[in-house]
């Protein structure tokens, strides 16, 4: 069982965990207070995490929350799944709001090993796990 971690109570445990080469980071990021998809994925993405395996970190990052963590990075759509494994971007794709969206895109990374649509151009990486590794994030 993995705990769910917060970016900011957590810093230096996020970038501990994600140091080993094989480490997998998923950042889901959402806007609850307005988007109601991201509301509807909210749950489905807490059930993932606390089921995620040891080499695995959830974090779900909040546009107006964690505006220090996205960085200028704005997605297109809401909420947005970015998967990396080590320091490897798999991808980042949109999830829809229907019942077992997010599952099947975290069984398509762990199956595949891929995120992205091979049919669209791959978005470049925004930077979030690079941000992640700096452990003094906490607010003094």
């Amino acid at each position: 069982m993995n705990q769910h971690l917060d970016p900011w109570n957590d810093a230096s445990l996020v970038a501990q965990r994600l140091s080993p080469p094989n480490a997998r980071l998923h950042v889901l990021i959402g806007a609850e207070a307005w988007c109601a998809t991201c509301r509807h994925v909210r749950p489905q993405y807490d059930a993932l995490a606390a089921q995620a395996s040891v080499d695995e970190v959830w974090l779900w990052l909040d546009l107006e929350d964690h505006s220090e963590f996205i960085g200028d990075y704005l997605p297109d759509t809401l909420p947005m799944l970015i998967a990396y494994h080590g320091t490897n971007l798999l991808g980042c794709v949109p999830v829809e709001g229907k019942a077992g969206s997010l599952g099947d895109l975290i069984h398509r990374i762990r199956s595949q090993g891929v995120l992205r649509d091979p049919s669209h151009d791959a978005a470049p990486d925004p930077g979030i796990r690079a941000r992640l590794l700096v452990q003094d994030w906490a607010p003094e």
